[in-house]
């Protein structure tokens, strides 16, 4: 009896499901895991700049999980933590396998790069170069007006 594509497809998933969860049973936990640590983290570094500001001479307002977020959407630091933020987020996406100082010299070597032209094809000092690249003569096409 033949099986249908979808049959097969859905016998293959199971197979695959049964060979990850024996090689890695645990492996949706460590997940969960790390999840419930960021978000531990993210939350005490809100709660300790909160505790900061309730201490300061003039009263700043309370920052929240949304603004963090949005702060690290958007680029911004309007929180006053978004960078201590960013560095919690890379460590978590790094899995350990880089340290903050390679985490920092990685951001300071992109911003020590400029900015790149979006179409070097535009720029003025191509144009009159002699080493500008052009389509061969038999890959133009020509259009056939039958």
């Amino acid at each position: 009896m033949a099986l249908s594509n979808a049959e097969r497809q859905r016998r293959h998933r199971e197979r695959q499901k049964r060979k990850l969860a024996a090689a890695a049973p645990d492996l949706s936990m460590q997940y969960e895991n790390v999840g419930t640590d960021l978000r531990d983290k993210l939350y005490a570094l809100i709660d300790a700049e909160n505790a900061r500001r309730e201490r300061a001479v003039t009263p700043i307002g309370q920052t929240d999980f949304r603004r963090v977020i949005l702060d690290i959407a958007l680029n911004e630091n309007r929180s006053g933590i978004a960078d201590a933020a960013r560095m919690i987020l890379l460590k978590a996406l790094c899995m350990g396998e880089s340290s903050e100082k390679e985490i920092l010299e990685a951001r300071r070597q992109k911003d020590s790069f400029p900015e790149r032209k979006p179409d070097l094809r535009d720029s003025p000092d191509l144009r009159d170069s002699k080493e500008q690249v052009t389509p061969l003569a038999h890959y133009l096409r020509v259009p056939n007006f039958g």
